[in-house]
């Protein structure tokens, strides 16, 4: 049972590698190939006027990812205790998604100009 908890951490720890990887290439999709499908929630559902919003979108992710990415970096580092980098993660993928609500909440909101 030991290994198998074991082996589900590390997994674990790979996809803050992955998912990092994932809003990095959604901000390099807003930001250099100008694609507004990417301007959506984080259930892939495009944004209202994707144009827009698309600098909120983009800040968020770059944010999101690049404090995971240090996550990921300081457990390889310094040996970040468990504890803290599953928390830390967890408080950045909840901040990721309801910062993506607020926006995708915003955009319903306000008329289309």
């Amino acid at each position: 049972m030991e290994t198998l908890i074991l082996w589900l951490a590390r997994l674990m720890f790979l996809g803050i590698f992955l998912m990092a990887g994932g809003m990095f290439y959604r901000a390099w999709c807003i930001a250099v190939r100008k694609d507004m499908r990417h301007v959506a929630d984080w259930r892939g559902r495009r944004v209202a006027n994707g144009e827009r919003w698309a600098a909120s979108v983009l800040s968020i992710n770059l944010i999101a990812a690049g404090v995971l990415l240090a996550i990921g970096l300081s457990v390889l580092v310094t040996g970040l205790a468990f504890t803290v980098w599953t928390g830390l993660s967890a408080l950045v993928l909840w901040t990721y998604y309801f910062m993506l609500r607020i926006v995708v909440a915003r955009a319903e909101h306000i008329p289309k100009s």
